[in-house]
């Protein structure tokens, strides 16, 4: 009874044992098989598809735009830097009741300098996603891909457990590379320009038109107002600032937003998506075995 027991022990072992060799020399003739079509057709070819190009091109057209509203903000707030600037200029009474012109207009104009500069970063954020993005589509990655393939297929011939976890998790680290690199800004311009079209283009357009405004009023304003009624000139002026303090503020927020904290937003949740996918065969390689020579 017992050597009946015993041999049908065997038979499964033997069994299991032939199902995984087969199982392994399956996978390695798929990775072999993925290895010849990444050679002969190329990752150019394979990467640049009717999806990916649709893809590409509205990100693209995004980024321009979004670079195209943070110029013209820019220019704004040089254009009302300059109208500040000479509002400064004008020879008036030194003191009008408590406060002078200079007084009313100093801290507006330093706040109006530090948003140009804050547009003008803005600009420069843009660029070097359209600069990434065009490396990322241009770059050939075929011989880092080649690479991880081969070491995961590597690592099915490994003898020991450890080995196979390290080879395959450096294959997952280039796969996730590779993804990053070629898909992570196309993906965050696409999300992004939903995002702006049903959230923030509206609100960043009519904070802009405010400030446009905003300085089309104070250039209304000249030295004979000021100088005819003072009082009424300040009331004004502190007013309008107040209106122009709140509509920066708010553009500053918006263009943060949009081109530096939302990109590294989608940059953070594509990589904790793809390292989830790509990790998880790996996070736990050893089971409740201890780790030793693999059958």
């Amino acid at each position: 009874m017992k050597s009946k027991n015993d041999k049908g022990h065997s038979q499964s072992f033997i069994n299991q044992h032939n199902t995984k060799k087969r199982i392994k020399a399956e996978i390695s003739l798929l990775l072999i098989l993925c290895m010849l079509v990444l050679i002969s057709v190329g990752w150019q070819e394979i990467s640049h598809n009717h999806f990916t190009g649709g893809m590409e091109q509205e990100s693209l057209t995004y980024l321009d735009e979004t670079m195209h509203k943070a110029g013209a903000a820019f220019l704004i707030a040089r254009a009302l830097n300059a109208t500040l600037s000479v509002m400064q200029s004008f020879t008036i009474t030194p003191f009008i009741g408590e406060l002078s012109l200079g007084e009313v207009l100093d801290p507006i104009n330093d706040l109006v300098e530090r948003f140009s500069l804050i547009m003008l970063l803005v600009t420069v954020a843009i660029g070097i996603q359209k600069l990434l993005m065009e490396i990322g589509i241009s770059v050939n990655l075929t011989y880092v891909i080649l690479l991880a393939l081969f070491l995961i297929l590597f690592s099915l011939f490994s003898r020991t457990k450890i080995s196979k976890h390290r080879l395959r998790l450096m294959a997952y680290k280039l796969l996730l590379l590779v993804l990053l690199v070629r898909f992570a800004i196309p993906v965050t311009g696409l999300i992004g320009s939903h995002i702006s079209s049903v959230f923030l283009a509206d609100k960043r357009d009519v904070a802009m038109q405010r400030i446009e405004m905003s300085k089309e009023k104070f250039s209304e304003i000249t030295v004979q107002e000021v100088a005819t009624s003072p009082k009424a000139s300040l009331g004004k002026l502190k007013k309008d600032s107040e209106e122009i303090v709140t509509e920066i503020i708010k553009l500053i927020t918006l263009f943060i937003f949009e081109t530096i904290l939302f990109p590294l937003l989608v940059l953070w949740g594509l990589i904790k998506v793809f390292g989830a996918i790509f990790y998880a065969p790996v996070m736990k390689p050893y089971g409740n075995e201890p780790v030793g020579i693999s059958r």
